[in-house]
């Protein structure tokens, strides 16, 4: 019985292939340029019953050039992206994925890109390697006080007055979604930060967020108006999409801070440019964006009040690991005549077993 891992995966995870009895094919993507072409993938799936692809497209063309296939896993949260769910369940086929595998990597980035926007962190670094801070030492830099000091300087061009940024303590964060992610960011802004955490949920009881010490927004533009920060952590979705316009970024106190490590399109085309351009808030950090990768040209790039990273938010050795373990369980627990516990169509389980 074979198996191909085309997605990123752990060394114990195909030993635990392995020793089901799978002859592993292991072409992990990160070993690649790319995706494999559906071309490619329909002369590799020949007698694979189980197909582990996280970033390679399976269509509905690919199951039906496999006739052995069995058993789909997506390690995404969204497995849709990569995996036609529905040409899937047509023909019986379960497919497992991996949710919240993400969701520790991308809290603590939301956190790294937040206080890189905030503290300057990005800019001076910026600044240090183009050399505009860079010199011979200062001769004066002691102010005549017993302890010697060394300092760029204090006056009004120095890195300490122009780089100068807020505390977050004490500070109110607005998160936009209340899932897996956004409950960790709130762990992390109020218990790590001293932050005053609020978030807007349609979806989310305020019974679920009292834990966090979360307050419950109602609406979404009362919840722009009183953060100090506004960061998204909502799923695409079509009452989502473009939920951040105009109004949006107008109700943002000008010293705002908008961060996004979630998805380009829940933010309407060209609002946050506009929003920066009219000083309508502080700054942003992003690291998604409406097309990837982000032109060369793009406006975003020349500003110095934006944060930009491209699409690393789960760019983590942690985030392989645990989604390696969601899915071997879940074709340990199928092995052994037993229900997993994620899989998207779990209409397929009706009669199903996997044929080792």
């Amino acid at each position: 019985m074979k198996a191909l891992v085309t997605s990123n995966f752990s060394s114990n995870g195909i030993e635990r292939l392995a020793a089901l009895g799978f002859d592993v094919e292991f072409d992990p993507i990160e070993d690649r340029p790319s995706r494999h072409s559906v071309e490619t993938l329909q002369e590799k799936i020949q007698g694979v019953s189980v197909f582990v692809s996280g970033f390679d497209g399976v269509p509905a063309e690919l199951m039906d050039a496999a006739d052995d296939l069995q058993l789909i896993a997506c390690p995404r949260g969204g497995p849709d992206a990569s995996v036609d769910i529905s040409a899937a369940t047509e023909r019986g086929i379960p497919v497992l994925y991996a949710p919240g595998r993400n969701a520790e990597t991308v809290a603590d980035h939301t956190m790294g890109l937040l206080l890189a926007a905030t503290r300057n962190i990005a800019l001076a670094d910026r600044r240090l390697r183009s050399g505009q801070y860079t010199g011979e030492p200062r001769e004066d830099a002691s102010a005549g006080g017993e302890r010697e000091d060394v300092t760029w300087g204090i006056g009004a061009d120095s890195p300490y007055t122009t780089l100068r940024g807020p505390e977050l303590h004490g500070r109110t964060i607005g998160l936009v979604g209340f899932s897996r992610i956004g409950r960790r960011v709130a762990k992390r802004a109020s218990a790590g930060f001293g932050m005053d955490v609020i978030a807007y949920d349609p979806f989310v009881d305020h019974v679920e967020m009292e834990p966090f010490d979360v307050e419950k927004v109602d609406e979404l533009e009362a919840l722009c108006s009183r953060s100090d920060v506004v960061s998204l952590h909502a799923a695409v979705a079509p009452s989502s999409r473009g939920m951040i316009g105009p109004e949006e970024f107008a109700a943002m106190p000008e010293h705002a801070y908008f961060v996004n490590t979630a998805r380009a399109a829940l933010v309407e085309d060209g609002a946050l440019l506009s929003a920066l351009e009219a000083d309508q808030i502080r700054a942003a950090a992003l690291d998604v964006y409406h097309e990837e990768p982000i032109a060369e040209d793009h406006p975003l790039l020349d500003r110095d009040d934006v944060v930009l990273t491209p699409h690393i938010g789960s760019a983590s050795q942690g985030v392989i690991d645990r989604h390696t373990e969601l899915t071997v369980a879940d074709i340990e627990a199928l092995a052994a005549g037993e229900r997993p516990m994620h899989v998207v169509n779990p209409e397929t389980l009706e009669g199903f077993s996997l044929d080792l």
